[in-house]
């Protein structure tokens, strides 16, 4: 069986920071999203409560990354480090 990946902490302090800049970027609140989410997609677990709670994890998923940028017509991308 293979290993579960585990994040360190400050990878998961920079998820909550990208998520967090994200949404001050585009002037959204926590209660916006989850109320966005809710009407586009029909989500269950776009809860206020499960966001902050994946927030507090950092334990997004990508498809709900994924979903959560497409809301303001952006797009998720893997690009290579800058040298």
């Amino acid at each position: 069986m293979a290993d579960i990946y585990n994040a360190s902490e400050e990878q998961k302090e920079q998820v909550r920071m990208l998520i967090k800049d994200f949404l001050k970027e585009h002037d959204t609140s926590i209660y916006k999203l989850a109320k966005m989410l809710n009407e586009k997609y029909g989500r269950r677990s776009a809860s206020v409560s499960n966001i902050l709670n994946k927030l507090a994890r950092s334990s997004f998923k990508v498809t709900e990354l994924m979903d959560i940028v497409a809301l303001f017509d952006c797009e998720l991308k893997i690009v290579p480090k800058k040298q």
